[in-house]
């Protein structure tokens, strides 16, 4: 399960929130008080977050990467223990986005969750603080739609207001109609220029290729750019139990892409 927010609040005052356990009764709707051992997240923090009476949920903290912006945890106890991961990036034209994904098998389990877990996104990257962080440069690199391709894109929700690329400073964040991929820079090993893609095999939402489990976002037959990860990376399936160690993505400028991710590609 994924769920991802865009609002005004740069990258750095949303990321500052989010850690802040002390902020996330004024954000999250659903959070009335947090109980914390430490005031900023930490690998090893743990607590108590208090949400509807009667509810409450302990949570230990298991990753944390101020650079990156990303940061984990395990919450509950017991069968009833799920782990989620967190991310922040910058977004194209300022504010940022805010992420919160439920991998594996308590995926199916959290969908009720989706909706607060999206008000409370939205609440963390709704408004300017004023505790600083500069808006931080996004290139965005559209995709390039043949008509055959938008028209069988069309019933899936793809189109081009709903798709495009976005590279910042530490992450790629690809948007396919519902489909999002989100993975950091360093994880690219390699791109290639390539093209000649069969319409029954790659129009209409994304594909998985059985004999890599790459996936291609395509929205044309002629050209794009084929990245491949050092770690595989979730994209087609919403629980991430699906996991690929590379993506083809039909932008319409493939070599501006490689020369932006500053790595080597073949043509």
């Amino acid at each position: 399960m994924l769920v991802e927010a865009r609002g005004i609040a740069t990258a750095d005052e949303a990321w500052l929130r989010f850690t802040t356990p002390a902020t996330w009764s004024i954000w999250a709707p659903l959070i009335r008080s947090v109980e914390s051992s430490d005031d900023q997240l930490a690998v090893g923090t743990t607590g108590r977050v208090h949400g509807p009476p009667g509810v409450a949920v302990d949570f230990e903290v298991t990753a944390v990467d101020p650079e990156q912006r990303t940061w984990s945890w395990r919450a509950g106890r017991g069968p009833a223990e799920v782990e989620m991961d967190h991310h922040v990036v910058p977004a194209a034209g300022g504010g940022s986005r805010a992420f919160l994904r439920v991998p594996g098998r308590s995926a199916p389990l959290l969908q009720p969750y989706r909706v607060p877990a999206a008000a409370a996104l939205r609440g963390l990257v709704r408004d300017r603080s004023g505790l600083g962080g500069e808006e931080e440069d996004v290139e965005v690199f559209d995709f390039a739609f043949a008509r055959s391709y938008a028209l069988a894109g069309r019933p899936f929700g793809i189109t081009p207001k709903t798709t495009g690329v976005e590279l910042g400073p530490q992450w790629l964040h690809v948007r396919y109609g519902p489909w999002r991929l989100l993975t950091p820079r360093s994880n690219i090993a390699s791109a290639q220029v390539t093209g000649g893609f069969s319409f029954v095999k790659t129009a209409g939402p994304p594909h998985l290729s059985f004999g890599d489990r790459g996936v291609s976002f395509t929205s044309n037959g002629d050209r794009a750019l084929c990245l491949r990860f050092h770690e595989p990376v979730p994209a087609i399936d919403p629980t991430a139990t699906i996991t690929h160690p590379g993506a083809t993505l039909s932008v319409a400028d493939p070599e501006a892409l490689a020369a932006a991710l500053d790595i080597s590609y073949d043509v």
